[in-house]
């Protein structure tokens, strides 16, 4: 079984920083520019998320947890 897990972040370093402590996970952005702006809205969606927050907390950290 997968359960599927989101964490949101204030700044990038935060984001990147808990990627590399919890080895591992997909880097959405919610900024100008960015390619993953779409996967950001889903997550943003699948947590919830309130159009302020979403502004508040630009960086997502998403992965999977696995279990049997």
């Amino acid at each position: 079984m997968v359960r599927y897990a989101n964490k949101f972040f204030e700044t990038e370093e935060e984001a990147k920083a808990f990627i590399k402590n919890n080895k591992g996970g997909a880097l959405y952005k919610n900024t100008k520019g960015s390619h993953s702006k779409r996967s950001f809205a889903i997550e943003a969606c699948l947590a919830n998320l309130s159009s302020e927050d979403t502004i508040k907390y630009p960086y997502c950290v998403a992965w999977n947890i696995w279990k049997d």
